[in-house]
């Protein structure tokens, strides 16, 4: 499965932006805690102007603090997403500029993470509002890959996870293939497994759900798969 980052950040910024522009902005994420949807859409407004200004940087610009006025965050996130698409759009996917991914130092990676952080929070709003909230599975699994491929590592190297031996097994339904995650030596034997839709699977690397999501079968030893999942493999 592939995924068309520009059109999956396009359909997923005009969903936001109309929740936004629609909802209560009082109302408390309890998937990100301590923010209520205003807090939400100030900070994925102020992300989406930093991974603009990163595209024509080559260190990490400041992070903008937002409107200071709920009732302007929906205008401004509009604004905000609108300004990264026309930037995205217009840039060379290959121009070099500063990122999170020190293997990936070009414009083409913020598209493809706008277009994650996008998704998530859409859930957040979403779930925060009890409505249906769905990731799509190419989306899931590329999701999945960024966390393992670029996110973990990072924090390993950042000294933000604490160190385990320990390695689970996350297997999409998707694609059945198995995807390691821990911290260390991740040839060594598992402490158990999780199948199920790629989804869950990436809301649980994420902190959005648990092992004991309906949804997930896990294998083995469960406490040693919940601990080791449950660390902050994501900022």
């Amino acid at each position: 499965m592939t995924v068309d980052h520009l059109a999956s950040l396009r359909q997923g910024t005009a969903a936001l932006a109309e929740l936004l522009a629609r909802a209560d902005l009082t109302v408390p994420v309890p998937s990100c805690p301590g923010w209520s949807l205003a807090e939400l859409g100030r900070h994925t407004g102020a992300v989406h102007h930093w991974a603009r200004a990163a595209l024509s940087t080559d260190g990490p610009p400041a992070l903008p603090p937002g409107p200071a006025d709920d009732r302007d965050v929906p205008g401004a996130y509009a604004d905000a997403a609108t300004a990264l698409l026309d930037a995205l759009a217009t840039t060379p996917a290959d121009q070099p500029c500063w990122t999170l991914d020190r293997a990936d130092r070009t414009a083409a990676f913020w598209a493809r993470r706008q277009a994650h952080e996008v998704a998530l929070h859409h859930w957040d709003a979403r779930a925060a509002l009890h409505r249906p909230a769905s990731i799509d599975p190419a989306t899931a699994l590329d999701g999945i890959d960024e966390v393992l491929g670029m996110f973990l590592p990072r924090q390993v190297r950042l000294d933000r996870l604490p160190a385990t031996a320990d390695v689970v097994h996350p297997v999409p339904a998707e694609s059945g293939a198995v995807l390691p995650v821990g911290s260390g030596d991740l040839a060594g034997a598992p402490v158990g497994a999780v199948a199920g839709p790629a989804e869950a699977l990436l809301l649980l690397l994420w902190r959005r759900t648990d092992v004991s999501d309906d949804r997930l079968q896990l294998r083995g030893d469960r406490a040693a798969v919940a601990a080791t999942l449950d660390r902050p493999l994501t900022p």
